[in-house]
């Protein structure tokens, strides 16, 4: 694994972007992909060798993997995650993208945002597609992403064995320990979106 300073990270993507144009978000988003989908592929390894094969075990393995991940994308933390529909909301207090560019109107974190969609692809084996519902750059708290299957996916049953009928598949995470400044943010973002 090479890991990069994140004013290095800018300076690669203002230069893609010189070269590449608007296609630099794509160049972006497939390299965030596949970083986040071999992501993925090790956390499954690691809970199959920890045995951890139940439904009701890997919710919080997952939690544990996101918020705990030392590749320098920023705070991240798990808010929500529903195994059945595929839905996960992924906040992150200093993403950092975000904390590298200017102000702008629209979300800017392309790279975390499709690292996200890997990660999550491969960690419940369907692809999923996301948006970043705010973004620092436009002068929110936090970066926050909104991940779903894509149309037409059909949740595949990681654990088919045993019936989820009974199984709780929606999981929020409520976590005292995380910053308030981090969840006063989501909730207000939340908020805004309901109403």
């Amino acid at each position: 694994m090479v890991m990069i300073r994140r004013d290095a990270f800018t300076l690669m993507r203002r230069e893609i972007a010189k070269v590449a144009g608007a296609a630099s978000d794509i160049i972006l988003g497939l390299a965030g992909r596949r970083v986040g989908w071999e992501e993925g592929k090790v956390l499954l390894t690691k809970a199959e060798s920890l045995g951890l094969n139940a439904p009701e075990s890997f919710p919080e393995f997952v939690r544990v993997a996101v918020e705990e991940t030392n590749m320098g994308y920023g705070k991240m933390k798990l808010d929500k995650l529903d195994l059945t529909s595929g839905v996960v909301t992924v906040s992150i207090l200093n993403s950092f993208e975000a904390e590298q560019l200017e102000t702008s109107q629209k979300p800017a974190c392309v790279f975390a945002l499709s690292y996200l969609e890997g990660l999550f692809s491969k960690l419940l084996e369907k692809e999923v597609r996301g948006s970043e519902g705010s973004c620092k750059t436009q002068g929110k708290d936090l970066c926050i992403f909104n991940l779903e299957p894509k149309p037409g996916q059909e949740p595949k049953q990681r654990f088919s064995n045993q019936t989820t009928t009974t199984t709780t598949t929606l999981y929020e995470f409520v976590n005292p320990e995380s910053s308030s400044r981090h969840n006063q943010s989501l909730q207000a973002s939340q908020n805004l979106k309901n109403t």
